[in-house]
């Protein structure tokens, strides 16, 4: 099936032209007569950010893009049952993933730089022999401002500001099996005294926050502040931006944790699965998921950030992602990176389970 592109000619898009971004291929027409591409991926609009600005691209040098959708959880899960041969060519893996893949990298293989033109507009730490950052998001508390100026509460700088007897039951929390559970989970232990090898404080601070749930998906976040159901929520703060287009006075707050970071940041990463013959077709793929239009209509879809330094620049001319999201770097280098090498997964689950299990 073929996709049309229909072009639309925002002030973003200005944004990023001034910013002197070239759109030039390198690529000649009919280079991928006959691939097909298979990537892992969400669906909804993940897939239907990737279905407008890439698909075409790839269609015109004679390829087709497949989807498997699902979480990276469940890709994982296929990638597992084949025994590492990949359904899939290419794979979103989360950071809270990185022992599974990049550890030993048993999974995946080498990626290919040396016709990446947009990874001069990454920054170190951002790409290696074997991944490449595809997004960011930031981990924030989300509040209804109508219903905290309502009920005279203040304006949360932390999560330990959500337990107050006026948002009993009206907070929620994602799920620690969720896309963002392990970074706020992670997040919240080290607000409340604890690491990664110390989440006690945060499983008590959690018990005192008396959520009215624990969401799996962050659609479900713009659900409950359109209904009412909650005041607050712990959720990544593009979901928060999708509630505030939905017509909810929402805000977010980045909390301090400790004395040095303020915010929790949550890395997406693209790797090229080992079993993967259509090596320089995934090359090519993980280019333009880098590309800086593509980066910064993905982030106004999606609620993400982008790791493009052109996308991130023009995304400041969008007033309501200026307002909630953190878009300097030097604010973005303060944020939390939970380090996963600490983590024992088996541990937090275990221990998660066992302390919500109660509410």
């Amino acid at each position: 099936m073929k996709h049309s592109i229909k072009f639309n000619r925002t002030l973003l898009s200005a944004a990023i032209i001034s910013l002197g971004v070239s759109f030039a291929s390198v690529s000649q027409a009919g280079e991928f007569d006959g691939v097909t591409l298979k990537v892992a991926t969400w669906g909804g609009s993940w897939k239907e950010n990737i279905i407008t600005k890439i698909a075409p691209k790839f269609e015109a040098l004679g390829g087709t893009l497949e989807f498997v959708t699902g979480s990276p959880a469940s890709n994982l899960a296929k990638l597992i049952a084949g025994r590492g041969k990949a359904p899939f060519d290419v794979m979103e893996v989360m950071d809270s993933q990185e022992q599974e893949f990049f550890v030993t990298n048993d999974f995946i293989q080498k990626i290919d730089y040396k016709n990446m033109s947009n990874v001069a507009h990454l920054q170190e730490g951002q790409y290696n022999d074997w991944r490449i950052a595809s997004w960011h998001t930031q981990e924030s508390i989300c509040f209804n401002r109508d219903k905290f100026a309502e009920l005279g509460i203040p304006t949360p700088t932390t999560y330990a500001d959500l337990i107050n007897p006026k948002l009993a039951g009206r907070v929620s929390i994602p799920d620690i099996t969720s896309g963002g559970g392990m970074a706020n989970f992670g997040g919240i232990a080290h607000a409340a005294g604890g690491d990664e090898t110390n989440i006690k404080p945060g499983l008590d601070l959690i018990k005192q926050l008396n959520a009215l749930k624990f969401w799996s998906r962050g659609g479900e976040v713009v659900t409950q502040f359109q209904s009412g159901d909650v005041y607050a929520s712990i959720v990544h703060a593009g979901w928060c931006v999708r509630a505030r287009n939905a017509g909810v006075n929402v805000a977010t707050v980045h909390p301090v944790i400790g004395d040095k970071a303020v915010g929790v940041h949550k890395y997406g990463w693209l790797a090229i699965m080992k079993s993967s013959e259509n090596v320089k077709a995934a090359n090519w793929f993980l280019n333009e998921y880098n590309d800086a239009d593509f980066q910064l209509e993905y982030a106004r879809k999606s609620g993400v950030v982008p790791v493009n330094a052109l996308a991130l620049k023009a995304l400041s001319s969008d007033p309501v992602s200026a307002e909630m999201l953190q878009l300097n770097p030097a604010d973005i280098a303060r944020q939390l990176r939970v380090d996963y090498s600490k983590v024992d997964k088996s541990v937090w689950m275990d221990q998660w389970n066992r302390s919500v299990s109660g509410q």
